[in-house]
């Protein structure tokens, strides 16, 4: 690997490392807002609107770091549905470029969450489900720790990629 490519390659793990703690923000902004302020509010449309949008900012908070990790790796995205193939494409292992990013337990979490945040792009109520919304954030849960898990895994495969004489 050239210095320039190690150069993007340290870029890369910056970009994962800034968007995890925002990932863990955005979870904890959902759970906050389910154990305060629904409590207090109620089950309104805006405090609907809240939770659908922490949900979404969540999926694109993901989603950034696997359109950084495709650009890296030169994955081509289609035009369309890039969405969906991105999120594939982050669960697949290519040989002798890069491992997998996320599992399949991962990506089908992340599937849906992706599923709604369409939705939710094109929807412009307020009159959500709250049961819906109740299984998303209950999804962002599940997903979130092991998200940073596969991501920090990742991160060290870059690393070892651009560095390999600091490795082992």
């Amino acid at each position: 690997m050239n210095a320039r490519t190690a150069d993007e390659a340290d870029n890369l793990i910056a970009h994962i490392r800034k968007h995890a703690p925002m990932l863990t923000e955005v979870r904890d902004e959902i759970t906050a807002a389910f154990e305060h302020d629904i409590p207090l509010i109620g089950r309104t449309g805006r405090t609907a609107v809240l939770i659908a949008g922490l949900l979404e900012n969540y999926c694109t908070c993901a989603e950034t770091v696997f359109v950084r990790i495709a650009r890296f790796f030169e994955n081509n995205l289609s035009p369309d549905a890039w969405h969906k193939d991105l999120l594939e494409r982050m669960s697949l292992e290519i040989d002798e470029v890069r491992p997998r990013v996320v599992s399949d337990d991962t990506q089908r979490e992340l599937t849906e969450l992706l599923r709604f945040r369409h939705f939710r792009r094109y929807y412009y109520g307020t009159a959500y489900d709250w049961e819906r919304l109740e299984e998303l954030t209950r999804r962002v849960a599940r997903v979130h720790e092991r998200l940073l898990h596969e991501l920090e895994f990742f991160t060290e495969f870059i690393r070892a990629l651009a560095h390999p004489d600091r490795s082992g």
